[in-house]
């Protein structure tokens, strides 16, 4: 596959080789995922100039996949070495070597700041340079932004503007809604319309603001969902949840696809606390929680047994 894939990233694949590696790469998330390193391991291996427009093409049509790279919209030239490198940086497929439990990738910038993606999200940067860090976002993502009063970071979706000058928050876009959860500092929050800041609030710790096509303004509450950032923490609460909260949950932290042999156990109610459990750990406190059994294997956990 090696030899085919890079063929396929230097365009001289043929017909019968592209529909290979395209079937091949949407079977499941390791394909995905390997597909992305071997990209940028051949993209970095190639000469440091413009490349060829038909790779420019290929990128850019790619459709998303469960762990997708930053992609540069632009090869340019930055002012400074350190902006060079952060913007190098960007390049690589978000790798965490300690996260092989989870459904996340994280990256550390060369200005400090961490980005850590979910699952199949996607970002894109838009302009990094001496007087601001612009990125768009498609998904979830967890920004833990380094202080620079002189470089604001700002977030685009598809109908939100998110400004920062240092702080820590979540971001989801999906389906024509984009919520913002601050966990410390101010996040400046608009909704864009054709282009322009037609409303905006102030966030502050604790606080969350969602912005959806089908609202005119922008919906602001206290962030009540202690779990909004287990997927990245892995550290899970339960508080009386049904299981079928547990099961969303559970998938969203893990990648699991639940599924329960008895409907009804869907009922069922549990109250426990996850302390970064590997996901067959957290499936076993489960079962015997319920008195249950249980099969697991590729990502899939089938609970058997009444339950409750």
């Amino acid at each position: 596959m090696e030899e085919v894939l890079a063929k396929y990233f230097s365009g001289e694949a043929t017909n019968d080789e592209i529909r290979l590696v395209e079937s091949w790469r949407t079977e499941s998330k390791t394909n995905a995922n390997e597909f992305f390193e071997a990209k940028n391991v051949w993209l970095v291996s190639q000469p440091e100039s413009t490349p060829p427009q038909h790779v420019l093409d290929e990128i850019l049509r790619e459709p998303q996949a469960k762990q997708v790279p930053f992609i540069m919209r632009n090869w340019v030239k930055y002012a400074s070495a350190a902006i060079l490198v952060l913007a190098i940086s960007l390049l690589f497929v978000l790798n965490n070597g300690n996260n092989t439990d989870g459904v996340y990738t994280s990256q550390e910038l060369s200005d400090g700041s961490e980005i850590a993606l979910h699952g199949s999200s996607a970002i894109e940067v838009l302009r990094i340079d001496e007087s601001v860090r612009e990125i768009s976002v498609n998904g979830k993502a967890y920004f833990d932004i380094e202080r620079d009063e002189s470089r604001p970071f700002i977030i685009y979706t598809e109908n939100a503007k998110i400004e920062v000058l240092g702080t820590s928050f979540l971001v989801k876009s999906t389906d024509g809604a984009t919520e913002v959860c601050v966990e410390s500092g101010l996040v400046e929050f608009s909704k864009s319309i054709n282009g322009s800041d037609a409303v905006s609030v102030k966030l502050t710790k604790g606080e969350m603001g969602m912005i959806s096509d089908h609202n005119v303004g922008i919906v602001k509450r206290n962030n009540n969902d202690i779990n909004y950032l287990a997927w990245k923490t892995k550290v899970i609460t339960f508080e009386g949840n049904t299981m079928a909260e547990v099961e969303k949950i559970i998938e969203d932290v893990y990648g699991i696809d639940m599924q329960f042999e008895n409907p009804a156990f869907k009922n069922c109610k549990l109250t426990a606390k996850f302390n970064k459990k590997k996901p067959k750990d957290a499936i076993e406190i489960i079962a015997r929680t319920f008195n249950v059994q249980y099969e697991y294997s590729n990502g899939k956990v089938i609970l058997k047994g009444k339950g409750c």
